[in-house]
């Protein structure tokens, strides 16, 4: 995908240049993190302990994010996908469109194999080249969920370790977000000492970042919200290597 010069603004993180590098040192440059500058870490970072989680709620300006909702909402990509529940085949409520920048690429959804185009609609581009910018990371993959209005929701979750950096855009309807303390965090250095859960509203155009540790020690989830009747669209961002 095309680049872009690193936008200047001073609460976002610094970017610096990368030399060209060999297929084997491409696997290891995947697997890295961001680097907060002081000012975007003090402006976006989030209190949660054994978590390193960054909340930007103006990343992208209200009008562009409407514009882009509307791009998005309209692609022939959408479909539901079969899950594996209990054993069996269980069609999901909630639409995912996903996208790979290599055809060799693959993933899996609860066991399916995941429909993957790497044909990139205008208004993704322009969304991932800015959060790839902004964080000086690259991602080889992004999962867009419809939320079509308040009784579409995500259970919690944790995504896998091998995701060291996720990054989620949200576009349209305002979403509550909650990360809950795992009972077991696996890493006993860093796992949270309170129970306490952590829930903000997620606003259209934000942006948050998880990395580090906080998939071990945390799950998150979009709760039902009955009396929202406007859709959402969250694009998540990750770093895949095929096995």
């Amino acid at each position: 995908m095309s680049k872009r010069k690193s936008q200047s603004t001073s609460s976002s993180p610094s970017k610096t240049k990368r030399p060209r590098t060999s297929n084997s040192q491409q696997v290891d440059r995947i697997f890295e993190q961001f680097q907060p500058t002081a000012a975007f870490e003090a402006k976006c970072k989030v209190d949660l302990e054994g978590a390193d989680v960054y909340y930007r709620e103006d990343f992208i300006p209200p009008e562009t994010a409407d514009q882009w909702y509307e791009e998005l909402n309209n692609l022939d990509t959408w479909y539901r996908p079969t899950l594996k529940v209990y054993g069996k085949d269980v069609i999901q409520s909630r639409l995912i469109a996903a996208y790979a920048t290599d055809p060799r690429l693959t993933v899996k959804y609860s066991g399916h194999p995941v429909i993957l185009h790497t044909d990139y609609p205008p208004a993704l581009r322009k969304i991932q080249d800015q959060v790839e910018e902004q964080l000086g990371v690259t991602f080889n993959h992004v999962m867009l969920n419809k939320y079509e209005d308040g009784s579409v929701y995500i259970g919690k979750h944790s995504d896998t370790k091998e995701n060291k950096v996720i990054a989620s855009v949200s576009l349209g309807a305002v979403r509550t977000f909650i990360m809950s303390p795992k009972a077991g965090g696996r890493n006993k250095r860093s796992k949270p000492t309170s129970d306490k859960s952590k829930r903000w509203d997620l606003a259209n155009g934000s942006l948050v970042v998880m990395q580090g540790d906080t998939q071990e020690n945390w799950k998150h989830e979009i709760p039902k919200q009955p009396k929202i009747t406007q859709g959402r669209i969250s694009l998540t961002f990750r770093q895949l290597i095929n096995q």
